[in-house]
């Protein structure tokens, strides 16, 4: 799980594909799927949580949007860790065909705070502090919260403060995503919620997926010139 501070000042969190390059932990977005690497560059603090370890601290963003950088020290990885990758990387002729897919945005973790967070990721917590400091952790004694819930019981050592709680699914060949997003603010260990944001990515077919390729294509060449002075990634 990855934490993040949207330009409204609030944290948001989705599932990410953690990597070590150089020592160092990163994570990357395709061209198409920029927002996160955005909010970083605008606001660095981010949080970490991944085999039971969380990492909060800052994020340094560059980006490659050649291939080279992804062959260098990605592909090996991508194809091991997240299966689907296969169905691109697969393919003759894969670097010309999905160039938004091989262009990657890299953060790169710059830990202020390591601490052990043992539990699974299914739903975790990222929360801002009333010192600004922003905490992502797990929550494995809660029960997963519904869609309409309007709050969410915490375990009481969860500062108060703006907070999203992610629920987060994923098919055995990771080939469909879902996720829910409570957002709201922690009072007294008790998420009262604001708003909610499912999201469901993957399936739906072959046709389904060459529809989303070529929309995550238009995607990736509209944000073209807003990346233009982006500097190189911090790392590899």
């Amino acid at each position: 799980m990855f934490a993040y501070v949207t330009r409204a000042g609030r944290p948001n969190a989705c599932a990410v594909t953690p990597y070590v390059v150089e020592g160092r932990a990163v994570l990357t977005s395709t061209l198409a799927y920029l927002a996160k690497a955005r909010a970083v560059r605008h606001d660095p603090r981010v949080a970490l949580l991944a085999g039971g370890i969380a990492v909060e601290g800052r994020g340094v963003v560059g980006i490659d949007r050649t291939h080279s950088w992804f062959d260098r020290n990605l592909r090996a990885e991508e194809l091991r860790k997240y299966p689907p990758a296969e169905a691109i990387l697969g393919i003759p002729g894969h670097r010309r065909l999905f160039p938004w897919y091989l262009g990657r945005a890299v953060i790169a973790v710059e830990p202020g705070t390591v601490s052990e967070r043992p539990g699974s990721d299914h739903v975790s917590v990222a929360v801002l502090d009333d010192h600004g400091l922003l905490h992502l952790r797990p929550l494995t004694t809660a029960a997963t919260p519904a869609a309409d819930a309007l709050e969410v019981e915490l375990p009481g050592d969860v500062p108060d403060g703006p907070a999203v709680v992610l629920v987060h699914e994923e098919s055995d060949d990771l080939g469909e995503l879902h996720q829910l997003a409570l957002h709201g603010r922690v009072r007294h260990g008790l998420l009262r919620v604001e708003r909610s944001v499912r999201s469901d990515l993957g399936g739906g077919g072959t046709v389904a997926q060459l529809r989303t390729a070529r929309r995550l294509a238009a995607s990736a060449r509209a944000q073209a010139n807003s990346t233009a002075g982006w500097p190189p990634p911090p790392v590899g």
